[in-house]
């Protein structure tokens, strides 16, 4: 009789796992010991939702964020993960949803766009209604911003349905400061308030609402719990200040990753190196999905 709570978590940072007598070094990564695990886990008649981030998790954080294109290789892997009737496999992330569907392009899959506010995806919809009515607010700043941005060499917006990311990777670092007066002047003209969340050189404007990529993720996980009759394991893997929601909001509850560098404050219970870390962990729970005999 499989438990619907998942056995004996231990934190590893870094991932240390079983030390080897010979090297000294660990005998097993995290990557590999959580596919062992999931391998079981879904033997035994357990269920998985694979909950992932899309940039710097499935793919390589790049120098504009048109230029993440998802590698055919992670694609049939994800592929493989749909097929099986054990697992969900949902991409949430701070893209908007019909960017990040059309970049994944994966039928059968969960979407989910603007960090969880919008969702989409095996029958499961969600859109959250506060964001909506701040959607035309929103749509302004972004066109203040876009014409603000001109006058500050490479600094580059990303308008969205509920959000504007405002980028500057390109800009010089002298002029870093340019980029934060121009959206405080931006804010002040359209006159609303925004949350305001500093990334990876970049500036998330988000609407004012009670919810979070956090409250997204444990949206996704309580639907398919609550369509499924045999016990369900998430795992969400993400890089980035947006997936600390997610962590925390799984915490005690699924398997949690973050990929890339290891913050001291992360939530996460597990860490992988980096992107190609992270796309062998789905490599290898997709060749047990293949394997695994149909319940």
């Amino acid at each position: 009789m499989i438990s619907n709570e998942w056995p004996d978590l231990p934190r590893f940072f870094p991932p240390r796992g079983d030390v080897s007598p010979r090297t000294g070094r660990p005998a097993m990564s995290d990557a590999r010991r959580i596919a062992m695990w999931l391998g079981d886990w879904l033997l035994g008649g357990g269920r998985l939702a694979f909950l992932t981030d899309y940039d710097g998790t499935l793919t390589p954080i790049v120098p504009s964020p048109e230029e993440a294109e998802l590698a055919d290789e992670v694609r049939r892997d994800l592929e493989a993960l749909a097929r099986s009737p054990q697992i969900d496999v949902a991409v949430v992330s701070g893209r908007d949803l019909a960017d990040v569907r059309a970049r994944v392009g994966v039928n059968g899959l969960i979407y989910g766009g603007c960090h969880g506010l919008e969702i989409e995806g095996k029958g499961l919809r969600f859109l959250h209604a506060d964001a909506q009515a701040q959607e035309e607010t929103l749509a302004a700043i972004g066109r203040q911003l876009a014409e603000r941005a001109q006058a500050v060499p490479g600094m580059q917006i990303e308008p969205k349905r509920f959000g504007v990311a405002v980028h500057y990777r390109h800009v010089a670092r002298e002029e870093v400061g340019r980029v934060e007066t121009e959206l405080a002047r931006a804010i002040q003209q359209v006159g609303s308030r925004f949350k305001i969340f500093h990334g990876s050189q970049v500036i998330e404007v988000q609407p004012q609402v009670g919810w979070n990529k956090g409250d997204g993720v444990r949206w996704i996980r309580d639907e398919l719990q609550r369509a499924s009759t045999a016990p369900l394991m998430a795992l969400y893997m993400g890089d980035d200040w947006t997936d600390e929601h997610a962590f925390e909001a799984l915490a005690g509850q699924g398997i949690t990753v973050r990929i890339g560098d290891l913050v001291p404050a992360t939530k996460a219970t597990y860490w992988l190196p980096g992107v190609d870390d992270a796309q062998r962990l789905l490599a290898a729970l997709a060749t047990r999905a293949v394997a695994t005999p149909r319940p």
